[in-house]
């Protein structure tokens, strides 16, 4: 009985490995990444990853009482890609640029202008796999703290503030956890990840996963009119043990953590429902764990708190 859980737990694990989804599944980070803004500052969230306007799976975030807002990195990771030298902004209609001249904004209604309107971002490489990207910044404000790609920087520090550059409505972080297939080369010239599917189809591919954050509740899952979590480092710390015992319906993710996790009896994720689990020690899948077709899992050991881990 022992040898056959053993077997069934690192065939799950082994699948959890995977960055193809089939549809209808809700891929969740591996770890529970930090606020991408500086210490101190409070955020919420204007769009989650079931109502985000151009894709699922990422989130728009924004400083609240104020500015400009410094935006950090979520973890430790390497610096892959960084676009920063647009000026355009490109709201969703002209009369939103006021007096401001179509060389600095140009509403996405004017082809004669909106046509060259970029992104400028980030894109970062962390050693669990997972990638982050952080999107708006104003023309220099990465590149000109010093930044290169290449840079291996902590969780924490500042890569430039928050904007409005490109496709944006105002001022706000378009944030992204993702596993790109194929590494940089998922990755096209405009910063926008290759192929990564359309969610109403029955065949795609779904690189990006829904971000956890170590703050704002239990389940780290933000949702759209999430408010006033003040950005901080995560805590290291992990409650001793869990022992989720559930049944996740169509639409329900979570990320839960603890020292040690143990699925209660016939744990069970339905069609749609996606869960993580990342344990200090160890994950134990109890009597009756089952994982349902187009339902997604995965099982992370690593330090509480810790996405840059292996």
């Amino acid at each position: 009985m022992i040898l056959r859980v053993l077997v069934i737990l690192l065939a799950v694990l082994t699948a959890a490995d995977a960055v193809c989804a089939p549809a209808g599944t809700l891929p969740v980070s591996k770890g529970r990444y930090r606020v991408p803004y500086q210490n101190g500052t409070t955020v919420g969230a204007n769009n989650d990853h079931t109502t985000h306007p151009s894709s699922l799976n990422r989130i728009d975030l924004g400083g609240r009482g104020g500015g400009p807002y410094n935006i950090v990195a979520a973890a430790d990771g390497w610096i892959r890609i960084i676009e920063d030298d647009n000026t355009l902004w490109c709201p969703s209609a002209s009369s939103s640029c006021g007096v401001l001249p179509t060389t600095v904004c140009c509403g996405r209604d004017n082809p004669a202008c909106s046509g060259s309107c970029r992104n400028n971002y980030v894109w970062m490489e962390h050693p669990n796999g997972e990638w982050t990207k952080y999107t708006h910044f104003p023309a220099n404000s990465v590149t000109g703290r010093g930044h290169q790609v290449g840079d291996f920087i902590q969780g924490g520090t500042v890569l430039g503030q928050e904007g409005r550059i490109g496709f944006a409505g105002g001022n706000h972080l378009h944030f992204e956890v993702a596993r790109p297939h194929n590494g940089i080369d998922s990755i096209d010239g405009n910063g926008f990840l290759v192929d990564d599917g359309d969610a109403t189809t029955d065949d795609y591919n779904r690189q990006n996963r829904i971000p956890a954050f170590c703050l704002g509740g239990t389940n780290g899952i933000w949702l759209d009119g999430t408010e006033g979590i003040v950005a901080a480092n995560c805590p290291a710390d992990c409650d001793p043990a869990s022992a989720p015992g559930i049944v996740l319906g169509a639409g329900n993710v979570r990320h839960l953590q603890a020292n040690v996790i143990t699925t209660g009896p016939n744990h069970e994720i339905l069609s749609g429902a996606g869960e993580a689990l990342q344990a200090q020690t160890r994950v134990v899948m109890g009597p009756g764990f089952r994982v349902r077709a187009n339902g997604y899992f995965s099982a992370n050991v690593a330090g509480c708190d810790a996405p840059g881990s292996l």
